[in-house]
């Protein structure tokens, strides 16, 4: 492909990714998620979606370093969502997982969630859908391929 062209592609690319990117979040935040940010609520899903486990491995699940993690988990352990547990073998050794509150509210996003995002989706066929997923499992398989990518558990 001409440079140029693949540069006006990159362009309207930026452009649609930043604007949906940053006004769903935004959105979110303000209409589903209540008291969290949609940051905490990733870090809170993560945890839900891949049980207990230990801060180093959900800061690589959720593919932010270990430093930022600590700051998103000491919030959701404030609001009682997470709850830090000791190992008894080593008590160095500190594992995550969510609370019944966390739970809920984990539920309760994910409910919100759907709604909102059904609502957009719903303006678009099956047709059209069906080629937005395959384009966006396309791009992401070429990203795991050049960069890595989380692991499933």
């Amino acid at each position: 492909m001409e440079r140029e062209k693949l540069k006006t592609f990159i362009d309207r690319y930026e452009e649609i990714y930043f604007f949906a990117t940053r006004k769903i979040s935004s959105l979110i935040s303000e209409t589903v998620l209540d008291d969290l940010t949609s940051e905490q609520y990733v870090v809170l899903r993560s945890l839900k979606r891949y049980g207990p486990c230990k801060p180093s491995e959900l800061a690589d699940i959720c593919q932010v370093n270990r430093s930022a993690i600590t700051g998103k988990i000491d919030r959701l352990v404030a609001k009682g969502y997470v709850l830090r547990t000791r190992q008894e073998m080593d008590r160095r050794t500190i594992y995550l997982e969510t609370t019944k509150k966390g739970d809920e509210v984990y539920q309760k996003g994910e409910q919100r969630i759907q709604q909102f995002v059904e609502s957009y989706l719903e303006e678009l066929t099956e047709q059209e859908l069906e080629q937005f997923l395959s384009i966006y499992e396309k791009i992401t398989m070429i990203i795991q391929k050049k960069h890595g990518g989380v692991e499933d558990k």
